[in-house]
């Protein structure tokens, strides 16, 4: 068994922010899809709904809100980590090494 005492913060907190930014990309591309297919049904109410300029601004804010607030909580939650780490102990985890065949 090894076991895993601390977490660096920044390296956390740059994954995280990282991995939900491209999740914000993602999901701001199907909001994008589906605000462009149904901006007709807005009608005139917001001003940038009939050139589907709503999913285009999901598409770019999204990914910035989304990997600021991963940012933030990847260092909090690596920070919370390390705190209940040092009082009661690291998380175990069980590595392996695959086994090695010989090539003929």
């Amino acid at each position: 068994m090894v076991k895993i005492e601390k977490i660096g913060v920044s390296s956390a907190a740059k994954i995280y922010g990282l991995t939900l930014g491209v999740l914000g990309f993602v999901i701001g591309i199907f909001y994008a899809l589906f605000m462009s297919a149904f901006s007709g049904l807005l009608g005139d109410t917001f001003p940038i709904s009939n050139a589907g300029g709503l999913g285009l601004i999901m598409v770019i804010v999204f990914p910035i809100m989304y990997g600021f607030l991963g940012f933030i909580m990847g260092a909090l939650g690596a920070v919370v980590y390390n705190f209940v780490a040092s009082k009661i102990g690291g998380l175990e985890i069980q590595l392996s090494t695959e086994d090695k065949v010989p090539l003929i």
